[in-house]
């Protein structure tokens, strides 16, 4: 993490900067059924990306306040709360990195929970239904990894 000053505006206000140290794209994997975590997690490691587990909504909000990521995927259903509500977090922290959501629910809910990710201006991307459609991730994935490794050539042909 790094603290500077903002500049050019005449204000002393402070910004915050995360500092992503890792050399591979990060994705955040939001689902409160380990053995999904896990397939999901092996999929995101094998194309490439560092993954991050979160069973509930404080572990999103712990994870979000201290790393960046490059991607989520988002179970709907947690728990005693609702994939929503990760929606609307990551809309008040400014969570910019492409979100699928993962669900077994019917095509309803999956549409209303997309039509608010959109809503609320994230980056939302196709929904993957349950059973996990293991081609598709893997083709998310190896995009994000891609992506991600151009953006680090781009930022280091510039220093």
């Amino acid at each position: 993490m790094t603290f500077s000053h903002g500049r050019g505006t005449g204000d002393s206000q402070l910004t915050f900067r995360r500092t992503n140290y890792d050399k591979r794209a990060r994705l955040l994997v939001i689902d409160d059924d380990a053995v999904h975590r896990m397939i999901i997690c092996k999929m995101a490691l094998k194309a490439g990306l560092a993954t991050f587990e979160a069973e509930n909504c404080g572990d999103v909000v712990r994870l979000t306040t201290s790393n960046d990521f490059e991607c989520a995927t988002l179970d709907l259903s947690l728990g005693e709360r609702a994939g929503t509500e990760v929606l609307r977090h990551f809309s008040i922290c400014g969570f910019r990195a492409p979100i699928v959501i993962v669900s077994g629910a019917d095509a309803d809910t999956t549409q209303h929970a997309l039509d608010l990710g959109n809503w609320l201006g994230l980056n939302m991307l196709d929904p993957v239904g349950k059973p996990v459609d293991l081609p598709r991730f893997r083709d998310i994935f190896e995009k994000v990894a891609a992506e991600w490794q151009d953006a680090r050539r781009l930022e280091s042909a510039a220093i």
